[in-house]
C-alpha cells in the first residue's frame, strides 16, 4: 500500500473499505478463538506486555493502517470525517 498522503480520495476510500472487510473477518476469528470479549485497549495492553498471538498481531496491523488512513482523511477534509468526498486529491 502506498502512503495515504500520495493516494487520491477514491484510493483512500477503497483502502478503508478493504480494511473494514478484513477487520470484520478478523473480529469473527477473534470471537471464534475466545477473544471476543477484548476491547481494543485490552488487546493493546496485551501486545505491549509481549503477547505475540497471531490474531492480536493482525489486529494491530489493521489498526495501524486504519489509523493512518483516518488521520489522512481528517487532514484533508476536517475532524469527524470518515471518508473523503470527491475532489480531495493527494497532498503531494
Amino acid at each position: 500500500m502506498k502512503s495515504p498522503r500520495e493516494m487520491s480520495a477514491s484510493e483512500v476510500n477503497k483502502a478503508l473499505d478493504a480494511l473494514d472487510k478484513k477487520s470484520s473477518k478478523l473480529t469473527n476469528l477473534m470471537i471464534d478463538a475466545g477473544m471476543g470479549y477484548e476491547r481494543p485497549t485490552d488487546t493493546l495492553a496485551l501486545l505491549q506486555a509481549g503477547d505475540t498471538h497471531p490474531l492480536r498481531l493482525q489486529w494491530l496491523d489493521l489498526w495501524d493502517k486504519h489509523r493512518a488512513l483516518y488521520y489522512e482523511v481528517e487532514r484533508r477534509a476536517g475532524p469527524g470525517m470518515r471518508r473523503l468526498p470527491r475532489g480531495f486529491g493527494p497532498r503531494t
